[in-house]
């Protein structure tokens, strides 16, 4: 179901993430809605501001069961008030009217705004069902996805002068044989297959740069940087993580190494079926990446538009390209290709450790998520990188050495946050420089 998947059960696992102590409405204060208490209780600020929504046979069950572990999806409505808590959205909601909830929150996509509306709000003796609907945009424009439309049940009841929450439960629709929808899910799909071509460009540019750097020269074929070149003292290092691209055809789109010698090459990412408004991909050895609107590589190479990265993975400490020992540093700590995350300390003032003896040193970490859109397009593999940890097990900094650019923001936030004990030198704590590899591998099931 796409980026949406899942956010019923989200919100149903929201239910059941806090347990504590029950508190009693205040004295005088005016009665509460059925709405203003599913707000309360995703949004509020009270310590009990959850569990005080729920029936006591839940918590009563809850209690025995030893309570959430933290560990849970939070849920939609809670991931989205806490991304508004810490300034990353703006988030508003509404007693009464049409509208829910108004968030610039994504949900797992390149989404700018997400709505939530009221659909129903029907009042049945001392119960009230609400119905609310999702809807997402870009661009300005309402996103149609699988499905095409969800709606989300929740059926509140009144108990001890509170509103419960006692059923959470959605609905699904499928017009499969609406052509306005099935027109829809196809130009979605084009557009997604459009900017998957886009990503696999940069991928492409990205392993070259990491080829030339190892074996002197560029190189003249994609199946090359799957594996390397194992003969003349190649390492067979892998280069390119995504498979499909290394065969030249990959969701709809051809790709090819043109052009090409030691010094230079052009990669040009080219749809398949023509008429379908489809742009096409191109770039070089310097990095610039090019469009061209109608469809051609060739048109792509002689005069595309330069495209400004909006990738999600650019945004994330900006791993298109790994850092070189001639990267230039700049004030922050980043070198210039961006692939860095935190400050870099001298070289003198670390030690260099294997990383098996920094793996023995680990106290706490952090699993990275599985980014959603590099599990649909099936990439997967390993992510290395250079880690700094100074004398008191925090790592400092971070920088790719090699990995597919869609898997290593997720590997970079997660490591980031991992803690090791003090590495010892005769008894005395000193910082130190390591490699950290993180696996990502999809399920055979």
């Amino acid at each position: 179901m796409g980026p949406l998947s899942g956010i019923a059960l989200a919100l149903a696992i929201a239910v059941s993430s806090s347990v504590g102590a029950q508190t009693s409405p205040s004295q005088g204060a005016a009665p509460q809605t059925a709405r203003q208490a599913l707000i309360e209780m995703f949004f509020g600020d009270a310590p009990n501001h959850l569990e005080k929504h729920l029936p006591d046979v839940t918590r009563q069950t809850l209690e025995k069961l030893g309570g959430a572990n933290g560990q849970g999806a939070p849920g939609l409505l809670s991931f989205l008030k806490t991304r508004s808590k810490d300034g990353k959205a703006q988030l508003e909601t509404f007693d009464t009217g049409p509208i829910f909830l108004k968030t610039s929150v994504p949900l797992g996509g390149s989404f700018e705004k997400t709505e939530i509306t009221v659909e129903r709000d029907d009042l049945l003796g001392d119960g009230d069902q609400i119905e609310l609907a999702v809807h997402v945009y870009n661009d300005g424009k309402e996103e149609t996805l699988l499905p095409k439309v969800l709606r989300l049940l929740f059926f509140m009841k009144m108990e001890a002068e509170i509103w419960r929450l006692n059923e959470v439960g959605a609905n699904l629709r499928f017009p499969l044989a609406d052509p306005a929808f099935l027109k829809d899910v196809e130009e979605h799909q084009l557009r997604q297959n459009e900017q998957m071509a886009h990503w696999s460009v940069r991928a492409v540019v990205n392993a070259e740069k990491q080829y030339q750097a190892a074996q002197g020269s560029y190189a003249c074929k994609l199946s090359a940087l799957m594996r390397g070149d194992k003969g003349a003292g190649g390492s067979g290092r892998t280069y390119l993580y995504d498979s499909q691209v290394a065969t030249g055809k990959k969701n709809g789109y051809t790709f090819a190494i043109l052009d090409c010698d030691e010094s230079h090459y052009r990669i040009v990412a080219e749809p398949e079926a023509q008429g379908y408004d489809l742009r096409a991909y191109c770039a070089d050895e310097s990095g610039t990446l090019r469009s061209a609107s109608d469809g051609k590589g060739a048109t792509c190479v002689a005069s595309g538009e330069v495209v400004e990265d909006k990738s999600p993975f650019a945004a994330t400490q900006g791993v298109l390209a790994p850092a070189t020992s001639g990267s230039a540093a700049t004030s922050s700590g980043a070198t210039s290709s961006g692939a860095t995350w935190g400050a870099t300390a001298p070289p003198g003032e670390r030690v260099r450790v294997a990383q098996g003896v920094a793996e023995a040193l680990i106290v706490s970490k952090v699993q990275p998520d599985y980014p959603p859109l590099a599990r649909q397009a099936r990439i997967q593999g390993q992510i290395i990188l250079k880690a700094q940890i100074d004398k008191k097990g925090d790592i400092v900094s971070l920088e790719l050495v090699s990995g597919h650019p869609m898997l290593a923001p997720a590997a970079i936030d997660a490591v980031k946050q991992w803690k090791y004990k003090p590495y010892l030198l005769n008894g005395k704590a000193v910082a130190v420089e390591t490699q950290i590899t993180v696996n990502f591998a999809l399920s055979e099931h």
